[in-house]
């Protein structure tokens, strides 16, 4: 009886071997198809992170230059606050605004005759 099974025991041994020797090629082209597709989805994710950076990059040069030009413009504000606190603020809007002259001073007045 064993003589009879060994046969049919090595044809089915033979037609697996010939099955997955092609479901091997349809195996490793399946991965190496998803493998690809994977890559392609990282390199599509990559890109448009590196987009993503380049854009936080630019803005962020706006935004420094921006803080300059405003600490520029606050240091001006604060030289001109402590300029009106200043005696000499007070002497000139005297002089141009109240016609005031010091005590010592000597006043010229010419007429355009």
């Amino acid at each position: 009886m064993r003589k009879e099974n060994q046969p049919v025991q090595i044809n089915k041994i033979k037609q697996r071997r010939k099955m997955s020797a092609g479901f091997r090629r349809v195996k490793a082209l399946a991965l190496f198809a998803l493998l690809l597709v994977v890559l392609g989805a990282t390199a599509l994710h990559v890109g448009r992170t590196m987009d993503e950076i380049a854009a936080t990059d630019a803005q962020l040069a706006a935004t420094l230059a921006q803080i300059e030009t405003e600490e520029a413009r606050r240091e001006l504000i604060e030289d001109s606050a402590a300029y009106t606190q200043s005696i000499s603020f007070i002497e000139d809007v005297a002089r141009r605004r109240l016609g005031l002259v010091r005590r010592d001073e000597i006043i010229f007045i010419m007429n355009s005759d």
